[in-house]
């Protein structure tokens, strides 16, 4: 029987309980048996805040008490930048022929596609299933990429990693917008003054 797996990666810096309803949903609306989420190691397009060990240990808090979520350190385990093509050879190779793989990406991912490096492979090796956000407009899709992708309505919740970031900076509680054990890890942490 086939697998369908959800690989959803990001920065998750740190990740929050939007991240958590994307999986949740795609995964029901899609039938995948399981959600990965899968922190970056070195991302080409952004620049991490806390380290490439804390993001992956905010994931694992997050993700601890679902069995249908779990986290993959690969990303991390490896030198250099994380390029989402390489992350699907490898995966593609280790999980199987018996699994189709569908990538999760948000919809400012799906925005930025033609930057990324060989995005024509990706959506080759992978079923991308994009998450909707707020102020998304399809028509900013690249029409050649669109035409590849499915485009998934989730609960449409304004929570992004650099606002959480910026309320911690400055001071104002996190409560809700992260899981009580990412908010307290951040607070034993230090992380994001």
């Amino acid at each position: 029987m086939t697998k369908h797996v959800g690989i959803f990666g990001g920065t998750f810096d740190p990740i929050h309980i939007g991240h958590l309803i994307i999986g949740q949903e795609i995964m029901l609306q899609c039938a995948l048996n399981r959600v990965v989420f899968m922190p970056s190691g070195e991302p080409p397009l952004k620049r991490s805040m806390a380290s490439a060990e804390d993001r992956a240990r905010m994931v694992s808090l997050a993700v601890r008490d679902y069995p249908e979520f779990e986290l993959s350190r690969f990303e991390l385990s490896r030198p250099g930048k994380s390029y989402t093509i390489d992350t699907l050879r490898h995966l593609r190779r280790d999980m199987g022929e018996d699994t189709e793989i569908f990538l999760i990406i948000g919809a400012d991912n799906a925005v930025e596609m033609g930057d990324w490096f060989d995005p024509e492979g990706v959506l080759d090796l992978a079923h991308v299933l994009v998450a909707e956000r707020p102020g998304f407009e399809r028509a900013r899709v690249d029409p050649v990429f669109k035409s590849k992708m499915r485009f998934v309505e989730t609960p449409l919740l304004d929570i992004s990693s650099t606002a959480i970031r910026e309320r911690v900076r400055t001071k104002r509680p996190i409560s809700f917008f992260v899981p009580d054990a990412v908010a307290d890890y951040i607070r034993t942490q230090g992380l994001y003054l």
